[in-house]
Formats: structure tokens, sequence, C-alpha cells
């Protein structure tokens, strides 16, 4: 065999400039000749490749987010942890404060003007009159439950109300103790209550509680009221005056 290359055939032709690029020719021993590139084509090539680059910055950026941290998940729920010293804590005049029922320092406080007046026109009886005053914050109690009475008894700080004989003596009118007390002793009271007979329901926000006894010396009963700590008793004996109750509670707890 021959040590030198196949001599061509024919008429060789060179590839046009810009043609379909073409694989060296093996046939004649030589790579194709380089190509020709348009300056169109090199510009667009270099833009393409600065866009690209521009784009997986911006994408970079949205997926750290500013100062190189994670962008926050658009549908995420922020943290409802505050960082220390965003929020100043609220101070005791923020918190929303709920006064309690005010309790007058006079018996007459108690009712609505011209109250007293209508059922003391006559003078049979006296709200508070002058012969009971020594007794009145020993011996004037709004019940005759022994259990009731030990509870009364025991508040020096109460109001002491007695409709009694402007005269004197006798078993007739009516006695109001208006006292505070805690929780705990209101559910004591109103457990005592239910216990000895009373009939109790839910009224104006509170408990009422009522009970009524006749014999041969007379007609005499209890009611009492107890809601939000504030009690009012009353023990009434030998009298048709009704109302009484209801008139404290709605001076103490206006609608």
């Amino acid at each position: 065999m021959s040590d030198q290359p196949e001599q061509p055939t024919g008429q060789f032709q060179p590839l046009e400039p810009d043609a379909t690029p073409g694989q060296p020719d093996v046939r004649y021993g030589a790579p194709a000749a380089k190509r020709k590139r348009n300056p169109v084509v090199i510009g667009l090539s270099v833009l393409a490749g600065v866009l690209a680059i521009a784009l997986v910055a911006v994408i970079g950026l949205l997926v750290a987010g500013p100062g190189g941290t994670p962008a926050a998940d658009s549908t995420r729920t922020p943290s409802a942890t505050a960082t220390a010293g965003a929020t100043p804590a609220p101070t005791t005049t923020d918190a929303a404060e709920t006064p309690a029922a005010v309790r007058p320092t006079e018996c007459t406080q108690l009712f609505p003007a011209g109250y007293i007046d209508s059922l003391t026109s006559d003078g049979f009886l006296a709200l508070n009159p002058e012969w009971s005053l020594p007794e009145l914050a020993t011996d004037f109690f709004g019940s005759n439950d022994s259990a009731l009475v030990a509870v009364i008894s025991s508040n020096t700080d109460r109001l002491n109300c007695a409709l009694v004989k402007a005269s004197g003596g006798g078993d007739v009118g009516i006695t109001t103790n208006v006292l505070s007390i805690d929780a705990a002793t209101q559910a004591s009271v109103i457990a005592r209550m239910n216990e000895a007979g009373f009939t109790c329901s839910e009224e104006t926000g509170g408990t009422m509680c009522f009970t009524e006894v006749s014999e041969d010396a007379g007609t005499y009963g209890e009611r009492h009221f107890v809601r939000d700590g504030t009690w009012i008793a009353t023990r009434w004996s030998n009298t048709t005056i009704s109302g009484w109750t209801q008139a404290i509670v709605s001076t103490l707890f206006p609608a």
C-alpha cells in the first residue's frame, strides 16, 4: 500500500462563508475552513448574556431578601412574638376598670327623691328616729336567721336603715342593712338562704331571695338581694309597704 494520501478526483469547492458548519473533511486530511462571525450575531449574543446575568442577580435578591436574609413567604403568617422594646408594656391606667357599686353614706340616698317622704308623711313612721339611734348598729338587723345575722353583725362597715314607729317601740317597720362582702361570703349567704327555705331567683343581674311568715302575732318576712359583693338585707314586720328593696336595687345598680 502506498504511503501517499489519496488524491482527490475532480475539482474541490471550499465552503461558503456562514454556511452550515462542517466537520473536518477526512477525505482530504484537513479541517474545514474557519467560519466568519457576523458582527450583528456577536452583538446579540453578548446582549443575551448580559440579560441572563442580570436576571440571575434579580432572582437572587428576591430569594435572599434585604440584608441577605431569606425573603418571607408571602403566604406565611408573621410571628406574633414582639421584639424586646418594640411595644411598651401596658400600664395600670391602660387596663379597663369596672367601678364597683358606690354605696351611699345616708339612708335617704338609697331611694328616689320623695320616696321616704311618701312613707312618713302621716308621722306614724320615721326613718332612723332619735330613739332608735343607740341600738341601730347593734340590734337592728335585716334578718332573723342566726347564721345570716352573724355575717351582718360581724361587718361593722355597713349602712343601717330602720323605718320604724316615730313614737318608739312596737313591732312595726322595716330594717335594712347594706354591706359589702367577698365572693366566698356571697356564695355562702345565698346557700344559707336556700337551705333555710327562702325562695331565690336571678333578678336584675343578681340573686333575690325572700320569705314570709304569718302567725298570731302578725306577718313578717325578709327580702335579700346579693350582687357583685353587695348585700341588701331587709326584714319587715306588720307593714304593707312594697317596692322597698327594688327601689334600693335600682339606685345602687341603675340600668
